[in-house]
């Protein structure tokens, strides 16, 4: 696959691509909203547990900025965050 092809499906290298999911325990997450998120890992608090989330501006595989704070704060807005 050629640059351009991973541009158009928002991947900037087949690294990202191939690690990237919609399963909710893998380490990269697509999430319904467009971020890219990283799995921290499972937390109990008060007998409720989850799955803690952290946003990523920059791929972890090219470096390549995937994400600017604003594409962030736009996808969040629009995401329900349980606390």
């Amino acid at each position: 696959m050629t640059d351009t092809e991973f541009e158009t499906v928002n991947f900037c290298c087949e690294e990202l691509e191939e690690s990237v999911s919609s399963d909710p325990e893998a380490s990269l997450i697509e999430h319904d909203s467009g971020l890219i998120l990283l799995n921290l890992g499972h937390r109990e608090e008060e007998g409720e547990s989850g799955v803690v989330l952290a946003t990523i501006r920059f791929c972890p595989f090219c470096g390549t900025e995937i994400q600017t704070d604003e594409d962030i704060e736009a996808a969040l807005g629009a995401v329900e965050i349980v606390e």
